[in-house]
């Protein structure tokens, strides 16, 4: 009975009348587009075979209808000016992307980039099909030696050093076994063993059109945007095309011409990988986001930039080098001389604008929020906003962000009759100057004289940033504070929304920093009279779930911890995640280089794991490959070894968004255990009302 369900509302920017629901039925409805003359909306909705197809529903009432109908999906609808055509994208294994080439063209090339099998060219052996096929001719080859993409070739386990390639080549297409050359081979959910593609598509705007890909190949093409002459789409791509999409981590601008399918560079920038290629309304300019990579570890530490290019070339310009905060989610103000973004800052994701020209970027929200999602229009500015009350409302504002109107009220209605915990934002100085910000949450029931457990909560990425204006822990917060638990977190060094230097604080110090950080956050509000300070317990995900193990393998005041989805072996966490750049970037070097390796396990709870005597809950997801379940199976098996309190959870079917975007049920299983799980070492806290 837990599942999602997401639908398209219409709500006036006047106010009146109150809003109103579009769609209906189990499929659910996402991702809608306004047509430029708001006659018809483009959507995202699951087909009966469960892929996301676009839709079209007439504004003026009547059914939605089925647009596209490709085997791959389609996602990410784009109306072109003229509101004729549609921009989409479809993601394509690299199996399907050559069957599409040789679909057009029989003597389709293989891959631009080099095949890294050992020994192997990337045409030696016909890729076949997963379903079977009786056909055992011979394979023609080309003047290269290749097979030719027509071929049927024999497949025989006993045959020629050939065909028993084919053999091999047909087990593996069948994904028995999955055989990879790949550095990047673990997904969100499950092995990659071939890479896959995003791919641009236009399709008329009308029953039974055809899609025409814009950009057939082995290149990987996203966050695409229509110029305004309607002739010519922009989009970021890897800077360098003919380098294995693996080894590739800038991105540049690309260009490609409708009518033709002509692909072109459009904008580089030395030092920089680009993104987010946005034209102006008036055509004469293109805004992108730009982060740093002129040296080892900037493309997680460096801050990312908001510029202007002019759109018949020139020298680009960047805007937001004085704000030393990392910028996205860029629009352009209808009249084309402001550009709006939101950054995350001090624990808030507010909203920015500045001139196209240049100067100082003004900030339009508070810090006490926070923006998820925005547009502009002539009217002013739609705002989803989440706030401490409330985890989203959609509002409205003028252009300059003044005269705020809330326009829904879904989640105000449900909290009529609740009551929430309210946070205060603190800060603290550590000894080596460096100042954290903190926030607490009392109890919603909290009666003077009374004394509550206290809660440490902790943030993973280690990049993320909590605060008033984070929408994913709203719940877990409130949860917890019903319970009548006292709530701390902070935003420890190596957090977001601080700057570059603050940022760049845990280089080569992911646990004894950030971990002394938390700890004198936890200090200061156990201090406070209503505090028990003898009733501590701490949990976190991800990085927090690698910084919940170094603390308790440091500190021994938890009476019980929660280590979620976290790494807990910094050497291993190299090779069996797919975040492992995280280890170059934060530590300069990898596991085999000496200094390296003593600064790794220096700092791996699993060196520690002697000292750790504070009972412990480890949660991991079943195919979570961001942190991978070795490193939870590791401390938990250690710890058991040692004979200490531990207990580990494992949720089948579950990615790393578990907390976040997995299944209802499970989401909710996990927050009631880990409250039982305190409970068993706290006691039952004061009686709520």
């Amino acid at each position: 009975e837990y599942a999602y369900r997401t639908q398209l509302w219409l709500a006036a920017v006047s106010g009146r009348p109150a809003p109103r629901q579009l769609t209906a039925g189990e499929a659910g409805a996402s991702a809608a587009v306004w047509s430029p003359a708001g006659d018809r909306l483009a959507f995202v909705r699951n087909d009966a075979k469960k892929k996301p197809q676009l839709w079209i529903l007439p504004a003026n009432g009547g059914e939605a209808w089925q647009l596209t109908k490709l085997p791959s999906g389609a996602q990410n609808p784009r109306w072109s000016p003229d509101g004729r055509r549609l921009l989409f994208t479809s993601e394509l294994t690299q199996r399907e992307v050559r069957e599409a080439l040789e679909k057009a063209d029989a003597k389709a090339a293989p891959p631009p980039w080099p095949d890294e099998r050992p020994r192997r060219q990337a045409n030696d052996a016909f890729n076949w099909p997963a379903k079977k096929t009786d056909k055992t001719d011979q394979p023609n080859t080309s003047a290269d030696g290749n097979h030719t993409p027509s071929d049927s070739p024999a497949a025989n386990p006993d045959g020629t050093l050939a065909e028993r390639r084919e053999w091999l080549a047909r087990q593996e297409a069948e994904n028995n076994p999955r055989v990879t050359a790949r550095l990047n081979f673990l997904d969100e959910g499950d092995l990659a063993p071939a890479p896959r593609f995003t791919q641009l598509y236009v399709i008329d705007a009308r029953d039974a059109a055809t899609p025409v890909p814009l950009t057939p190949g082995y290149v990987d093409y996203t966050e695409a945007a229509w110029m305004p002459d309607g002739k010519t789409v922009l989009m970021t791509g890897p800077a360098r095309r003919d380098a294995h999409p693996d080894r590739e981590r800038i991105s540049s601008v690309y260009a490609v011409d409708v009518d033709d399918q002509n692909v072109r560079p459009f904008f580089q920038l030395d030092g920089y990988s680009l993104g987010s290629p946005t034209p102006s309304p008036d055509g004469r300019q293109v805004a992108f986001t730009a982060q740093p990579a002129k040296r080892p570890g900037d493309l997680s530490y460096g801050q990312t930039l908001v510029g202007v290019v002019p759109a018949a070339g020139g020298t680009a310009k960047l805007l937001t080098e004085k704000l030393d905060r990392s910028a996205g989610n860029v629009r352009w103000s209808p009249d084309s001389n402001y550009l709006y973004f939101v950054a995350p800052t001090n624990g808030g994701f507010p909203l920015y604008r500045i001139a196209a020209s240049g100067g100082n970027a003004g900030r339009l929200t508070g810090l006490d929020g926070g923006i998820r999602a925005y547009d502009v229009g002539p009217a002013g500015l739609a705002l989803i906003v989440t706030r401490a009350s409330n985890p989203y409302e959609l509002y409205h504002t003028d252009l300059k962000g003044a005269d705020l109107r809330f326009l829904t009220t879904h989640n105000s209605e449900w909290l009529r009759d609740k009551t929430l915990a309210t946070l205060t934002r603190r800060e603290l100085q550590r000894p080596d100057g460096l100042k954290v910000e903190y926030w607490f949450l009392r109890p919603p029931f909290f009666e003077g004289g009374a004394k509550y457990p206290l809660l440490v909560e902790i943030h993973g990425g280690p990049a993320a940033m909590w605060g008033p204006g984070e929408a994913t822990t709203w719940h877990e917060f409130q949860y917890f504070a019903a319970r009548g638990y006292a709530i701390v977190f902070c935003n420890p060094r190596g957090s977001g929304g601080y700057g570059y230097r603050f940022q760049r604080a845990n280089f080569q110090n992911w646990g004894p920093g950030p971990g002394g950080d938390v700890l004198a956050v936890a200090d200061a509000l156990a201090a406070e009279a209503w505090v028990d300070r003898d009733r501590q317990v701490i949990t976190g995900g991800s990085y927090g779930g690698y910084l919940t193990a170094w603390i308790i393998s440091q500190d021994q005041r938890f009476k019980a911890a929660v280590a979620v989805r976290g790494v807990y072996d910094l050497a291993t966490f190299l090779g069996e995640g797919n975040a492992w750049t995280l280890v170059p970037d934060h530590f300069g070097g990898y596991p085999w280089q000496k200094d390296i390796r003593a600064i790794l396990d220096a700092q791996s709870p699993t060196r520690h794991v002697e000292a750790i005597r504070t009972p412990l809950l480890i949660k991991h997801g079943d195919v979570d490959f961001r942190t991978g379940v070795v490193q939870s199976e590791m401390l938990y098996k250690s710890l058991k070894i040692l004979g200490r309190e531990v207990e580990y959870a494992r949720y089948p079917r579950a990615t790393h968004e578990l907390s976040r975007s997995g299944e209802p049920l499970q989401r909710l299983d996990r927050l009631v255990r880990f409250d039982e799980f305190f409970q068993r070492y706290l006691g039952a806290p004061p009686a709520t009302n």
